[in-house]
């Protein structure tokens, strides 16, 4: 059993780097997204309707997928001016407690997001822009995001060594 879930651990922090590439490219394709607006606004005198609003959605997207690789990597802010002078056992129950407490917002966060997607998807949520784009779509990435990164920190904790 606990073979199996190394294994798993390992197939859900793949998928994580995976979804943190993607996650890269959204950034960098948002950034395109706005160099393109000010380039079509002040110099062709052709302003878009789509653009913000695209470059804020992937944005979103970007991080809330990429937060589960950046757990992983140890790569969220830690303020650790005084766990350093802290035993490593007290540092490990401190880790396990933190990490059980982020776990649980973490499901609630996707739990009600889950929800919040379906309903945008059901009943067909659009933006109130003028390009009304498909609200279920960015409202997909914090659910997900958020499951993601639940995940990561069940693997942090399995990982917590010696707490007790």
């Amino acid at each position: 059993m606990k073979e199996f879930l190394a294994q798993l651990a390992d197939k859900v922090e793949s998928f994580n780097r995976f979804v943190y590439i993607i996650s890269s490219g959204a950034i960098l394709f948002s950034a395109f997204v706005l160099t393109y607006e000010v380039v079509m606004r002040y110099f062709l005198k052709t302003p878009t309707i789509w653009e913000i609003e695209a470059s804020v959605y992937l944005t979103i997207m970007a991080t809330f997928l990429g937060a589960a690789y950046g757990l992983k990597d140890g790569a969220h802010i830690n303020i650790d001016l005084i766990t350093r002078l802290l035993s490593p056992r007290f540092n490990a129950r401190l880790s396990l407690i933190t990490s059980i407490l982020s776990l649980t917002f973490c499901v609630l966060i996707a739990w009600k997001g889950w929800g919040m997607w379906w309903e945008a998807l059901a009943k067909g949520w659009k933006s109130e822009s003028v390009w009304s784009f498909p609200l279920a779509i960015p409202y997909f990435f914090l659910p997900l995001g958020m499951t993601l990164l639940s995940l990561q920190y069940l693997i942090k904790i399995s990982r917590i060594k010696n707490p007790v």
